[in-house]
């Protein structure tokens, strides 16, 4: 019985130490800058993982289609661009334009840097939400897909106070592709009229 309580002590402080490497990789996606503001020249662009909290805060507030589940879809939001943390912030679509070699090359990517952020930590649950994701098979997948694009024109409304407002139209047009329940669309519509308000 000890020795096995001794090999029990032993698998917990692996995991601990996985989580611990884990935890240090993510962390630098506060330091990330989202590739798509920078190449815009925006003064001090948000961090991937600021990118992160405001989806996640978006996944808490607004109402849901009665197949997406909140806990899920805010666990999600938290872990959707974890992979960023090895491959970085790639662009592979430009407002409503697709390269879709470079989408296809980048969730190769994408998947095998999940894969070596979770080897080894026993989080298999949080992994999985991950690739969930990445694959857009479910409601779920599909309607986070939807808030990350809300969240990029609310932070493109505030940084056309800071630049040419013309030089973020591709960020609009590309929400405008992707953003389809009923709820997310009129807060995307309002969020346009705010817009052209200024």
């Amino acid at each position: 019985q000890e020795q096995a309580s001794s090999r029990q002590l032993q698998e917990i402080f692996h995991d601990a130490m996985e989580r611990l490497k884990l935890i240090q990789k993510v962390l630098t996606l506060k330091d990330l800058k989202r590739t798509g503001w920078t190449y815009k020249e925006v003064p001090n662009p948000e961090s991937v993982a600021e990118h992160l909290f405001g989806i996640a805060f978006l996944a808490l507030s607004v109402p849901l289609p009665k197949e997406v589940q909140r806990e899920k879809l805010v666990k999600m939001a938290l872990v959707h661009d974890i992979g960023e943390a090895i491959i970085g912030d790639q662009i592979w679509e430009s407002g409503k334009l697709s390269n879709v070699s470079k989408h296809k090359t980048k969730n190769v990517q994408e998947k095998e840097a999940i894969m070596e952020l979770f080897d080894k930590t026993g989080l298999d649950e949080t992994k999985e939400l991950a690739l969930e994701f990445l694959e857009q098979k479910t409601p779920d997948a599909k309607f986070l897909k939807e808030l990350d694009k809300l969240e990029m024109v609310l932070q493109a409304l505030v940084y056309e106070k800071r630049v040419n407002p013309e030089k973020l139209n591709e960020f609009w047009e590309n929400a405008e592709k992707y953003i389809k329940s009923p709820v997310l669309l009129k807060y995307f519509l309002d969020l346009k009229k705010e817009r052209l308000a200024y």
